[in-house]
């Protein structure tokens, strides 16, 4: 049988002689008791608990045994009918089959809420995370090694899921330094792959893209002079805002001068490649490319993009018209022509080349190509609450409560999903994209039937919100704390997000 990550005791400081002479506790423990599910039990005055191996909701028929944020395992007691493979399949024996209201259902299965570690008078009892890479890690191997001999059956340790966890991830892509940006949106401009998203403005925001274009040096950031215009257009049609237009034989600026800085771009995580079915997109050495002769354009690059950088655009051509017939733009001549643009057909867009074109012509020399390090995370401000778990969409993050880390395993890209959604900002976000719970479409709620008042989520509540399953909505901001640590799942959690303005 297997034992993953789990919470342990260092046997030779659980209840040794002399402290336990006068101990009141014979027949428990401070950790038995603390334990919400039972899954502590005492042999030979030493604590041993739950290995969270697993092989009950490999085994449970319904699928109503599942593994949570942490590491640890939760029984859903919608799912449960109390059949008992669970506990027949126990390497240890600790699951106990237990009746309550005419409802059977086990006990003894670890959530890795850490409650254990934090009530043991004498430090013995730690979580196997705290001991990796340490000279203390083969305590774990000892703890499972007395166990076995003591319980008289095979026991191993397994290879961690969904993967090792290790000490950083790092990822090369763009950054723009939001100190140095002065908003004139040139970057996102200039950019041949659509990848640095421009905030939606209506207005010039002097880039002198204008200036650069024209053959006279007529014009700077939408300002013309005209003793040296010849009214060749240039400047109106590169404007990508459309801040310029002819009058009577005059470039103006009709747009006022706003500036504004890009509210994304694509960091080269790759998950966009990552989950393209048809083979459009890919990552080659950190460099994103992009086919659109094989693209189906199924969506799946959009939906999983973190930054929303991967879209759909829509191409345009500009067409001239005079009396209600096209004209080609050369046959303008004195008659009075309007134009309008057309669309021509959906294109994907988004997705970095590193290509530094951003970089090269940028006037104030605030973007760089820079390598990302992603480490793990022990801040006083991280309330622990599971939420960049839930929204990775790799497994590749553990949350350690006894320990209070956030952990990354090696299936960590450092796409920075779990940064964007965070509702602490304790995690590295490169672009500065955020995105936060709609509240109006977001509900949460507790099905008192299936709680077991074990006062959990009170513990671990950042607000105070919470009451044995009693949600006060108002001051609650759905963390999701709550919902991660219920070992019944009586807590039911919907979230919708939606980008910060």
């Amino acid at each position: 049988m297997r034992g993953g990550r789990m919470i342990i005791t260092i046997l030779d400081e659980c209840r040794v002689e002399e402290k336990c002479q006068s101990c009141p506790f014979s027949q428990t423990s401070k950790c038995m008791e603390a334990c919400p599910t039972d899954a502590i039990f005492l042999l030979n005055n030493k604590s041993f608990s739950c290995l969270t191996c697993g092989e009950c909701a490999r085994n449970c028929p319904n699928k109503a045994i599942k593994r949570n944020e942490f590491g640890g395992y939760y029984v859903d007691r919608r799912r449960c009918n109390g059949c008992g493979i669970c506990a027949n399949v126990c390497p240890i024996g600790i699951i106990k089959i237990v009746e309550k209201d005419g409802k059977k259902f086990p006990m003894g299965i670890c959530s890795m809420c850490g409650v254990c570690v934090e009530v043991c008078p004498y430090n013995a009892r730690v979580s196997s995370y705290e001991l990796l890479n340490t000279k203390r890690e083969g305590l774990a191997e000892r703890y499972l090694k007395v166990l076995e001999n003591l319980m008289k059956v095979k026991l191993f340790r397994a290879e961690e899921k969904p993967g090792k966890v290790v000490e950083k991830v790092e990822r090369k892509s763009i950054k723009i330094d939001r100190d140095k940006c002065v908003g004139c949106l040139r970057c996102s401009y200039l950019c041949p792959r659509d990848t640095i998203v421009p905030d939606s403005i209506d207005a010039c925001t002097s880039c002198n893209l204008c200036g650069e274009n024209c053959p006279k040096d007529a014009i700077k950031d939408g300002e013309v002079d005209y003793n040296k215009c010849i009214l060749c257009l240039k400047c109106v049609e590169i404007c990508p805002n459309d801040a310029l237009k002819v009058e009577n034989f005059k470039v103006i600026k009709v747009k006022e001068d706003k500036t504004s800085q890009p509210t994304s771009y694509c960091i080269n995580c790759g998950l966009c490649a990552e989950h393209c079915p048809s083979g459009a997109l890919r990552f080659e050495n950190g460099h994103l490319y992009y086919s659109p002769d094989v693209c189906w354009k199924c969506m799946e690059c959009v939906k999983i993009c973190p930054n929303d950088v991967r879209r759909i655009k829509q191409d345009f051509r500009r067409l001239y018209i005079h009396k209600g017939n096209l004209m080609p733009k050369a046959s303008m001549g004195n008659n009075k022509l309007y134009s309008c643009e057309s669309p021509v057909d959906d294109r994907v867009v988004g997705g970095c080349s590193l290509c530094e074109i951003c970089i090269n012509n940028c006037p104030e020399e605030a973007i760089s190509i820079t390598t990302v390090k992603l480490e793990k995370i022990k801040d006083e401000n991280c309330i622990l609450c599971g939420t960049c778990s839930n929204v990775c969409p790799r497994d590749a993050i553990i949350i350690d409560r006894s320990n209070g880390e956030v952990l990354f395993t090696d299936n960590c890209i450092a796409c920075e999903t779990c940064a964007i959604h965070c509702p602490r900002d304790v995690i590295p976000n490169t672009t500065g994209y955020k995105k936060v719970v709609d509240r109006e479409n977001s509900f949460i709620r507790t099905d008192m039937d299936f709680c077991i008042k074990c006062g959990l989520c009170n513990k671990v509540c950042p607000n105070n919100c919470i009451d044995y399953g009693v949600i006060d909505k108002e001051r609650c901001e759905f963390c999701g704390a709550c919902y991660n640590i219920c070992p019944t799942k009586a807590i039911y959690l919907h979230r919708k997000w939606k980008v910060k303005e």
